[in-house]
């Protein structure tokens, strides 16, 4: 039945209402004025020149999609000071849920900051959010994005960020075998580094309900891409509240405060949300004009070619995936008209047969009184929600009030059981929130005081991994802590790759270890060890106590039948051929009696006593003329014992 999505506007009459429309920009000289002490703005209001968006990016922290990461624009305009956020006075129920702080973000179609307002999030189990920041660089600023770091059990408090070279193009072509179950849905591969990048392979995985599968990728610093493996994370009515994005029309102070009032729709999003190629977040709102898909704007449910749509993803190479719409297309696989009803939206909004949605506050008032014959100011504060269907006297607007009041967050999401809480709570969290943007700002100096230490990268030289320990404060971390064993996730999808090569990362450090030919030379403090040797001449006055001690020689012929082992003795001689290479400045005599006693180095005091003894012993046995033989093999082992002798040591460096 269709009767579930509103009845939609003709283009001819929405199209141009909305082209007549303008957002409301007033050029003033003064700042915009702080709120009255201790409080917050009156319900559904918001400061002079504050222009809420019904469009834009969806913060970062709130969701995460499978794009290939790659380096963000560089915006010769400096970005103003960050904004201190009030949260609202209501929250969703759970320990793990905090408000994650606002953002400046560059809208390069307006070519303008607009401020991404911060969001109630339930933190995605063991996970924990390292905040992106603008980076000055070069020719102006360049925003460094943030991302879900799974914190150390050990060290909570201390993530370990890895940094990695820039991986391959993905391989990925879709599944190449049959689902092995109903209810299964596929997980792309990706590439994973293990001294060097590796292909892992797209698997099957059981569909879980209320659980959105993020598959592993990576993201973009100035010192080198992060790798966030794949991970649990709730439906998006579940995961906490979405809040509007808001430009300002002239400067704010910087005791200016802000709440924001206007939720961004979780119904409406299926109808208007989109990934942008390059970017790790998505984007909701009017992005159905064509020079969008010129700009990488793509719809989550499927692909566009000019105006033309087409549901779902394509095979082999052309093969597409979101992790959304992989999540909510098998949930509504029961609803057979669902599919039908969000190709038609995106096939009409493309087409500009169906009405799009505004792209700000004042638009949607005029649409929805447009709709609904009335003349109110403000409609949008008189919409009401029954069924998660947004209605206005009587009429259905849920797909064009891409906004509503953050009053009616409760009836829109009634799954995240959002409850008012005390100001004591919300000061609480404004202040957990200042210290999540304090350790974003701690990892920006870290990452530049490290890229600062870093060679210039050359041509055809690859930059090697490297490690970075952050402090987090403990409010921060222990978010990241699942209290609650009923929201305790379902064992990974995809086995996790081992932490033991993230730690790897900072030995690359290191970077003589390709050079070893040159520690070669470095094997000189190897030689150093010669002084040991250089040691044996005192023992040499000791040589007539060792002789005593030649008792327990005598039982050496015991071990001649283990002279086979021994013969591996000789071999740490060759071990000590690269000392010769020193002895023979003035140890020549030396290493020629320690020729006599290879198989007895292991008592190199005695190496003096032996000779004549052991020369006795083997005219009384054979095996003494089996001993030549047996310096031929030695021989062999020396070519053996410095191939696993030298390179070991090396390799640990």
């Amino acid at each position: 039945m269709r009767t579930k999505f509103p009845k939609l506007l003709a283009a001819t009459a929405l199209g141009a209402l909305v082209l007549a429309l303008v957002g409301a920009g007033t050029t003033a000289q003064e700042p915009i004025p702080l709120f009255p002490p201790g409080g917050a703005p009156p319900a559904d209001a918001q400061p002079d020149g504050a222009d809420v968006l019904a469009r834009g990016p969806v913060h970062e922290a709130f969701a995460t999609s499978a794009e290939a990461a790659v380096p963000g624009p560089v915006v010769t305009k400096r970005p103003p000071e960050p904004i201190e956020e009030l949260p609202p006075d209501q929250k969703p129920d759970g320990d793990n849920v905090q408000w994650i702080p606002g953002y400046w973000h560059w809208d390069d179609d307006a070519e303008q900051f607009l401020w991404i307002s911060g969001c109630w999030r339930d933190t995605p189990p063991g996970r924990l959010w390292v905040p992106g920041s603008w980076r000055e660089v070069r020719d102006g600023w360049q925003w460094a994005p943030g991302f879900w770091q799974e914190p150390d059990r050990d060290e909570p408090t201390q993530p370990e960020i890895s940094y990695l070279p820039e991986p391959p193009a993905s391989l990925e072509i879709g599944p190449t075998v049959a689902a092995p179950t109903a209810t299964s849905f596929y997980v792309p591969g990706s590439w994973v580094w293990r001294t060097k990048y590796v292909w892992r392979p797209g698997v099957w995985v059981e569909y879980r309900t209320n659980w959105v599968w993020v598959p592993a990728h990576y993201r973009w610093t100035p010192l080198g891409f992060v790798f966030v493996d794949g991970y649990w994370d709730y439906a998006l009515a579940r995961r906490g509240v979405l809040f509007a994005p808001v430009t300002f029309a002239r400067p704010v102070r910087p005791a200016f405060v802000y709440t924001p009032v206007y939720v961004v729709s979780e119904p409406a999003l299926v109808g208007a949300l989109f990934v942008r190629r390059g970017h790790g977040n998505y984007y909701f709102g009017d992005y159905f004009d064509r020079r969008y898909v010129g700009r990488g704007y793509n719809p989550w449910a499927g692909r566009v070619a000019g105006v033309t749509f087409t549901i779902g993803f394509g095979t082999g190479r052309n093969w597409g995936y979101d992790p959304l719409w992989s999540y909510y297309s098998y949930t509504r696989r029961a609803d057979r008209d669902w599919n039908a009803r969000v190709n038609d939206l995106y096939v009409g909004r493309y087409a500009g047969k169906v009405a799009r949605p505004p792209v700000n506050l004042t638009q949607q008032n005029t649409v929805i009184n447009t709709i609904t014959n009335t003349t109110v100011n403000n409609v949008t504060n008189n919409v009401t929600v029954v069924n998660r269907t947004v209605t206005v006297n009587k009429q259905n607007v849920t797909d064009v009030a891409m906004l509503a009041p953050a009053r009616v967050a409760p009836a829109l999401q009634p799954e995240a059981q959002i409850k008012a809480i005390t100001p004591e709570v919300r000061r609480s969290e404004a202040t957990a929130a200042k210290q999540t943007r304090d350790f974003g700002a701690a990892r920006q100096k870290a990452e530049a005081a490290a890229l600062a230490k870093q060679p210039a990268p050359q041509p055809g030289v690859q930059v090697q991994p490297k490690s970075l320990k952050l402090e987090v404060p403990k409010a921060v971390a222990a978010k990241a802590q699942v209290k609650d064993e009923k929201k305790a996730p379902p064992p990974p999808a995809v086995k996790p790759e081992p932490r033991p090569n993230l730690k790897v990362d900072p030995k690359p450090k290191v970077d003589p270890k390709p050079k070893d030919p040159d520690p070669k030379p470095k094997v000189d403090p190897k030689p150093k060890v010669d002084p040991k040797p250089k040691v044996d001449p005192p023992p040499k006055p000791k040589d007539p106590d060792p002789k005593p001690k030649v008792d327990p020689k005598p039982k050496d012929p015991d071990p001649k039948p283990k002279v086979d082992p021994k013969p591996k003795d000789p071999d740490p001689k060759p071990k000590v051929d690269p000392k010769p290479k020193v002895d023979p400045k003035p140890k020549d005599p030396d290493p020629k009696p320690k020729v006599d006693p290879p198989k007895k180095e292991p008592d190199p005091k005695p190496k003096v006593d032996p000779p004549p003894k052991p020369k006795v012993d083997p005219p009384k046995v054979d095996p003494p003329k089996k001993e030549p033989p047996k310096k031929e093999p030695p021989k062999k082992d020396d070519k053996k014992p410095p191939t696993p002798a030298a390179p070991a040591p090396a390799e640990r460096e």
